[in-house]
């Protein structure tokens, strides 16, 4: 790839970046490289190059609406997922685990792996005992690679009540899985609507024997309260998630949008590298029109790549600054950092070339191109179909 302007994600100016199978073989000047028999050259003069981006948060199989049966949200397909520039995504259970069940969000993630992207998954859910596919929390960390840890909802009216206890033995199962197997085995807590959202988990922290770095709380930006504890969480060493469809201008009322969340906290003394944005995707969060009333069912998957931009419009970030939040962040809490969030010589070759809008042209997906021009060239088998039946 020849002439890029390159954000990986500090900017490395205009330079070349060389692709040799799933991953980056060299950066610099490679015009002697390009002239090789068995080179492909893609000149990419006028655009910008950034990392692909990782979504540590949705929904794969699709989340169960609280509006009935008929809320259920479909399935993702490989497409959806990398038109939003999503090349790595962690699938995180839902509110219904019946037939949403791990076994279904597994199956989900290793259906994704071979349709060209990356993904893995989190144990848990909303209610208690949490579903297992070996019986045990720790067996399932140990065996399975792709389960990376375990998702909790704290403070949500329709989730299970944990004692402080059992989030302090829970937290001791997670850091014994990560010591174990060396993957990030993180508490990947729901901030809920509790007057004191945080005060659980703060317990957690610092009565278990566990690293902060175990610790991952989301919906950081859902309310004022939650705000408020996010800067509480990052001082005691929990990364905060913040998600970008939790705006006002998007429906979610109450909510504090990101280009307005992510500056606040810098200025209550949070480091950047203590915030991700992952998208909550395909969770089936309604949306709520002017008068009430719900409007449309809309995944979100667009929302990662739309929030990062706009901290760079609104917020006046760094473009490097912002990427860091859905790359080498999110990269190095869920520990892929030797693989992902990065473009580097030897991490996997997950990229996209931007338009001069900042616009998500190119995708490619371990030196795969999924998407070319803004037209998908992956699908998956269900994804297109016809009108017959």
């Amino acid at each position: 790839m020849r002439n890029a302007e390159v954000f990986a994600p500090e900017r490395l100016g205009a330079t070349d970046v060389l692709l040799a199978g799933q991953t980056i073989a060299a950066i610099g000047d490679l015009s002697a490289a390009a002239a090789l028999a068995d080179v492909t050259t893609v000149d990419v003069s006028g655009r910008t190059l950034v990392p692909g981006l990782i979504d540590g948060h949705l929904h794969q199989i699709g989340g169960c609406g609280l509006q009935g049966y008929s809320s259920r949200a479909p399935e993702l397909w490989a497409g959806e997922l990398a038109l939003a520039g999503i090349t790595t995504s962690v699938a995180t259970p839902g509110i219904e685990t019946f037939t949403k069940n791990m076994d279904a969000v597994l199956a989900k993630a290793y259906a994704l792996e071979q349709d060209g992207l990356s993904t893995y998954a989190f144990l848990g859910g909303f209610r208690k005992p949490f579903l297992t596919l070996t019986g045990s929390i720790r067996r399932d960390l140990y065996l399975i690679e792709k389960l990376i840890g375990i998702k909790v909802a704290l403070g949500d009216a329709v989730a299970s009540r944990f004692s402080n206890e059992e989030l302090i033995d829970l937290a001791a199962e997670l850091e014994w899985s990560s010591r174990a197997t060396g993957k990030a085995c993180i508490m990947h807590a729901h901030l809920g609507s509790l007057p004191d959202p945080a005060a659980q988990l703060l317990h957690t922290i610092k009565h278990a024997m566990a690293a902060p770095e175990r610790f991952q709380a989301t919906h950081g930006n859902n309310t004022e309260e939650t705000l408020a504890a996010a800067v509480q969480l990052t001082k005691a060493g929990c990364v905060v998630d913040l998600n970008p469809l939790l705006d006002p201008l998007r429906g979610q009322v109450g909510s504090i949008g990101t280009r307005h969340a992510v500056p606040r906290l810098l200025a209550a003394g949070v480091e950047l590298s203590m915030l991700t944005m992952s998208t909550d995707g395909n969770a089936n969060t309604p949306v709520l029109q002017r008068d009430g009333s719900r409007g449309p069912y809309i995944k979100n998957l667009g929302t990662l790549w739309e929030g990062t931009v706009e901290l760079v419009r609104e917020a006046d970030l760094k473009l490097e600054d912002a990427l860091s939040l859905v790359t080498t962040n999110p990269a190095r809490v869920l520990r892929l950092e030797e693989r992902k969030g990065r473009i580097a010589v030897g991490l996997d070759a997950d990229l996209l070339v931007l338009d001069d809008d900042l616009q998500i042209q190119d995708v490619y997906s371990k030196g795969r191109l999924l998407v070319h021009g803004r037209q998908p060239l992956v699908a998956s088998m269900y994804e297109h179909h016809d009108d017959e039946y």
